[in-house]
């Protein structure tokens, strides 16, 4: 079940947020920042990005349990030809390749639909082979690579746009 995140889902949201950096950036990021990584933390900024209001939320549940969430809104960096932006997806080992990642791509266009955009990128680390082709798979055209600085690295990140929402394919 797909369903918009509410403030009382910060702290299911930060969980997921943390395990989910914890396993996908092991060998990519220094393991000293993974472990630094808080819920608290986390929770009080998801708490705060769903008040706001302005981008949109939503959480994948299982059996009452939030294992998976997304979120998106206008695109953050003033990358041209680009207004809307999936800002973050994750879900839990455990939930993954059951369609959760999916769905949360499906309502997060839903939201940016909202919010009068039609159109969308996301950023992803090079490294990160599996969300890589998870964004093939949907359709994603590869845009440009830049450096982007995680604790205390530099990587390297890639974007994947869809010049229509409607070129999504679920």
């Amino acid at each position: 079940m797909i369903r918009p995140a509410k403030l009382e889902d910060a702290p299911a949201i930060a969980r997921v947020h943390v395990a989910s950096w914890q396993s996908t950036y092991q060998g990519m990021l220094p393991e000293e920042f993974l472990e630094s990584l808080s819920e608290t933390g986390y929770a009080d900024r998801w708490k705060r990005v769903i008040g706001e209001g302005s981008s949109r939320v939503y959480v994948a549940e299982h059996e009452g349990e939030v294992v998976g969430f997304a979120s998106g809104g206008r695109e953050r960096a003033g990358e041209t030809g680009y207004t809307g932006e999936l800002y973050a997806i994750y879900v839990i080992d455990a939930a993954q390749r059951r369609g959760f990642g999916r769905e949360l791509v499906r309502s997060t266009v839903a939201g940016l639909r909202e919010l009068g955009l039609d159109d969308m990128i996301i950023w992803v680390l090079r490294d990160n082979q599996p969300a890589r082709s998870f964004y093939e798979r949907l359709g994603g055209a590869y845009v440009r690579a830049q450096p982007i600085t995680i604790g205390s690295v530099t990587l390297e990140e890639v974007s994947y746009g869809w010049r229509r929402l409607d070129d999504v394919r679920y």
